[in-house]
């Protein structure tokens, strides 16, 4: 797969940037601050047509900037469950900014949503086939993106290398965190590489072996 990566925002939230292997289209999984400003002058650069946003959560680091990437023509893609965190980000100002005073009213804005997915619904887009899986706990709509033929699943915040996503958060659920690694994630093939949203890639193999949080 080609593929591009960042990690951005005061968060270092991973943007990726997915390219069909033959082509111009792209697509973009994540939309953290700064994002949209680096991406689409990458894409330009690159002359890609950008198609969709895969968003796999609403917490705001992972959509500050989706509105730009709406703005520049790309579908969005997310669950319904997290329509409140990604259409009324706004509502979530002042938690944020008391964290990180710097941020801005430009930082908050929210975006449609232009389709919703769930549970083995297939997303396809630049020349890549993505099965959708539910994997809530961290945050009630978190989805995970895997794409069977390359092995791949970006697996936003439920899973990192040796760790996994923070419960402490407003809906976040310990138990059902670990229900979803175990059966939706620890399920894929060993050698499928997990893109998480934070830190580097890892494997299924690796964390089942080694992850001391979510044992199998």
């Amino acid at each position: 797969m080609k593929l591009a990566s960042a990690a951005l925002g005061p968060f270092e939230t991973n943007a990726y940037l997915v390219m069909a292997e033959e082509g111009p289209d792209c697509c973009v999984v994540d939309a953290p601050k700064d994002s949209g400003r680096l991406l689409l002058e990458e894409i330009g650069r690159r002359r890609l047509r950008l198609t969709h946003l895969l968003i796999t959560h609403g917490h705001w680091d992972h959509m500050c900037d989706a509105h730009r990437f709406a703005a520049a023509g790309a579908k969005v893609i997310a669950h319904r469950d997290d329509r409140e965190l990604l259409e009324n980000i706004e509502a979530y100002r002042n938690r944020y900014r008391s964290m990180i005073p710097t941020l801005t009213d430009d930082d908050f804005r929210s975006v449609k949503v232009d389709r919703w997915v769930d549970e083995g619904d297939r997303v396809e887009t630049c020349g890549h086939r993505f099965e959708v899986r539910h994997v809530p706990g961290h945050c009630p709509g978190s989805i995970l993106f895997y794409e069977a033929d390359r092995k791949l699943a970006f697996v936003g915040d439920a899973i990192f290398k040796g760790s996994v996503g923070r419960t402490d958060l407003p809906n976040g659920d310990w138990n059902q965190l670990l229900a979803s690694i175990r059966t939706r994630i620890y399920s894929l093939p060993d050698d499928v590489t997990l893109m998480p949203g934070h830190g580097g890639r890892t494997s299924v193999g690796t964390e089942k072996q080694t992850n001391p949080y979510a044992k199998p």
